[in-house]
Order: structure tokens, then sequence, then C-alpha cells
């Protein structure tokens, strides 16, 4: 039988629920107290969320001009949001992954989405059409974006004060662990959260043109971050849980019962990621096509890297076909 190590809840660190405008509902800031003040993430760039955030902090006895670093784990706008307006305040040192930066430039520039996003919706057979309104939506939320600058990097597996690093790509391009080193707590932001599964959004095409399966490349980083030894856990939504093993266990049965969903529904014949999205989203409204598209697309890349499926290229398009074995 496994022995598995108890590790108390830390009375150092403080969780701060801020408001955001997204289906998901509120982003978790978090407030250490150890021998810097550090915040873990900075919520939406929203008046809302920072009333929040002052109110909370001075409950906490501390000011916004008193924290002296932010650890961000990833580049998403209800995770970076204050950023740059607590540094303003406070002169803080923001650590984050090498790419947040470069990432939160392709969310400014629409001609930049464009570019990527235009060849990446032609190869999932996304009609032209519905391709412009996708990247429309994508810069609906522009007035939540800030200017941002990472004052320090964090690379895989590296300490960060008293933390250690660990890059775990899969809902972002960007998702880091912090791990406390001694105390063996863990902030894990949209990586691991209890009951959800984070989706893994659609990635652009890297300088060499090839484009990273994300959900491959998430239940990669799950079964890294299993086999870390862990006590508590801080989550970027919801509350805080214990046992990151049962968590990764729970979502790799989600996953796995919307990889069967999947195989359900593809024609005999096949069909395109966007087809096949139709026909598992059936209510989805075109401000959700690219996160509905994500999460087939996710799933017909592991079903397809598991052998499950059979992909094929046909005039720029990608079309997925049941094997076989799978036909009932």
């Amino acid at each position: 039988m496994q022995h598995v190590m108890e590790y108390a809840a830390p009375d150092t660190l403080h969780r701060i629920p801020t408001p955001t405008p997204f289906p998901v509902g509120a982003a978790n800031i978090y407030l250490y107290k150890g021998d810097c003040l550090t915040l873990f993430d900075a919520g939406t760039h929203t008046e809302d969320a920072w009333g929040v955030l002052t109110c909370r902090l001075g409950e906490l006895g501390v000011m916004p001009r008193d924290i002296e670093q932010i650890f961000l784990t990833h580049h998403h706008l209800d995770h970076i949001g204050l950023s740059r307006r607590i540094k303003d305040v406070s002169g803080a040192t923001v650590y984050a992954h090498p790419e947040v930066a470069k990432h939160v430039e392709y969310m400014y520039d629409e001609s930049l989405t464009r570019v990527h996003l235009e060849a990446v919706m032609a190869e999932l057979g996304v009609p032209m059409a519905m391709a412009n309104d996708v990247i429309a939506h994508r810069h609906q939320h522009r007035e939540l974006l800030d200017d941002f600058d990472a004052d320090r990097f964090v690379e895989d597996n590296t300490a960060a004060g008293p933390f250690e690093a660990h890059f775990r790509p899969g809902h972002s391009a960007t998702d880091v662990l912090f791990v406390h080193q001694q105390e063996r707590w863990a902030l894990t932001g949209d990586h691991l959260i209890r009951n959800v599964t984070p989706n893994p959004i659609l990635r652009r095409r890297s300088e060499n043109g090839i484009r990273e399966k994300s959900l491959v490349q998430y239940c990669e980083a799950l079964q890294q971050t299993r086999s870390l030894d862990l006590g508590w856990c801080f989550p970027g939504h919801g509350a805080a849980f214990a046992n990151h093993r049962e968590v990764v266990d729970a979502t790799f049965r989600h996953i796995e019962r919307r990889n069967e969903k999947v195989l359900r529904v593809i024609p005999t014949d096949g069909a395109t990621p966007y087809e096949i999205t139709r026909l598992l989203f059936r209510r989805m409204s075109e401000p959700q096509l690219y996160y509905c598209l994500s999460a087939t697309t996710g799933h017909l890349e592991l079903l397809a890297d598991q052998g499950k499926l059979h992909c094929r290229l046909h005039e720029g398009v990608y079309h997925y076909h049941p094997l076989r074995d799978n036909l009932g």
C-alpha cells in the first residue's frame, strides 16, 4: 500500500476571489505572507476586481503598495489583468513564463491574430465567414488588456524564492505550477481544478509551423503533476483541495468520457473538426465556437494519438474517420 504523506494547509496563504466578466466566474488571487509579500495571479483588469482586491488586502493588513512580488500562473486575461496596476503602485517584481509577453501581444494585435487563426480555422474546416467571426470574438475583451511586461522569467524545474516552478502546458501554452519547496503546497492556476476539466485551448502555429496538440500536451502535463509529492493545492478558480492524485484521476476519467462521446458522433464516412463540433455542441452560440472547437479538436487529436481514429489531410483540411474496429 502506497504511503501518502500528509501536509498541513499553510496559514501564510490567503485566497481572494475576484469577479470576472467570464462564464467561469470568480478568479482567485492569492496573497502569500512569506519573506516577501507576494501575489499569485492578478485577476481581471476591471474596477470591480480592483475594488475587491484592495478591500480584501486591507482586511489582511496589506495595501497594494506593499506588494513586492507577483507570480503569474499563465497569460489569460482573468489572471494577469491587474499586474500592471499593482506594479505601478508598488514597484513589485513580476515573474512569468518567458512566453507570456508574446501571447499577450498576440491578444492585443488583431492583424497578428488573423495571420495565425485564419490558417488554423481553415485546416479545421471552419467556413471563412465564421472564421472572421471567431477572430472578431477573440478581441471582444480588448478593454481588459493593460500594458504588460515581466521582470523575471520562470523556467521549468527552477527555483523562484521559496517556490519551485513546473511548466505544465495544456490549458494554455504558458501554464506554470508553483510548489512551496519545503511545505509542498502548490498554486495550480488553471492547470488543475477540482471538479473542473480545463479546456486546452487551440494553439497557434510556432515559428517552425508546428501547432502543438493541446489536449495531448495537457494529458502529459497531468501525468507529470500526478507524480509530484504535494499536499494542499490552490487553484485559479474554486476552493483548495488535498490529494491531487485523486483530482488528476478524476480529470482523466472525464477526458475519457468525452472521448467516448466524440467517437459516437463521428459519421462513418468521417468529418472535419468543425463539423464534429457542430454535432457535439448543438446549442453553441457564435462566441462559444472557438472554445467548443478547441475542446473538439483536442479530443480528436488525442484519439488519433491513441490510435482510435484515423486523420487525413484533404485539400488542406483535416478529416477524422473512425477505425473499423471502433464501429459498432
